[in-house]
């Protein structure tokens, strides 16, 4: 023990000692560098190990593909006909109403914006937009040579016209020549309807020709098929 002495102080009453002890951690059984340790076994050891690609292909999210079903099949195939069907029946309705523009009696501005499913098909039948509907001729002069045989809008282009549309989406099979056929008499109905609720008048005498033309190829198609289908890929080229 060591005894402190303080000047000026009576040291007997006033002694000051120091128990403190030194900690042995050379005998202590649970120093810090032992718990560390057992902390470190308790735990265990973690190893590292690299991903490869096929975990990373495993985690990546892929769509399950639905098969569908025969009846949504059936659905999707009636609801593909049907678009075609109203195609071929609006752009009867379009170039007819071009004709009657060429005469200055069109009862609209102009043909309406198409969807994309529509234009991608009019270029897969045709080459292009402008080979389905041909420019509108601005002058008077123009117009005459546009509706005059040999000319975009004539009968006989006309007719070419319609009938490359419904060949290329009935081919060969006689059921939906006919189907096209219907929707062809159908698109013409309509339009004459529409004309004369506009003008209170029948169609033009150049769209009449085109309907009888129009009829009178499906007639020889539905008679013989390959000869018309002949005809039609010779005007095309």
């Amino acid at each position: 023990m060591d005894i402190i002495k303080t000047k000026g102080i009576d040291t007997s009453n006033h002694i000051i000692t120091n128990d403190t002890k030194k900690l042995d951690t050379k005998n202590d059984g649970t120093s810090d560098a032992s718990k560390i340790k057992g902390v470190t076994q308790d735990l265990g050891t973690d190893t590292f190990v690299k991903s490869t690609e096929k975990d990373i292909s495993d985690l990546t999210y892929k769509p399950i593909k639905k098969k569908l079903s025969t009846e949504e099949v059936k659905d999707l195939k009636e609801s593909q006909e049907n678009f075609k069907t109203d195609l071929i029946r609006k752009f009867i309705s379009d170039t007819i109403n071009n004709q009657n523009k060429l005469l200055g009696k069109s009862t609209e501005s102009q043909i309406s914006e198409m969807p994309k499913e529509t234009t991608d098909l009019l270029t897969k039948i045709f080459g292009s937009l402008g080979n389905a509907y041909p420019e509108i001729a601005t002058t008077p002069e123009g117009a005459t040579q546009a509706i005059e045989e040999g000319g975009a809008y004539s009968v006989t282009a006309v007719a070419d016209r319609i009938m490359t549309m419904a060949q290329s989406i009935a081919g060969d099979n006689p059921n939906k020549i006919q189907q096209m056929r219907t929707a062809v008499e159908e698109g013409f109905s309509q339009a004459g309807l529409d004309f004369n609720k506009a003008t209170n008048s029948n169609l033009p005498q150049i769209c009449k020709d085109t309907i009888t033309e129009v009829m009178k190829r499906f007639d020889e198609l539905q008679r013989n098929p390959s000869s018309t289908n002949e005809k039609v890929t010779n005007n095309n080229n």
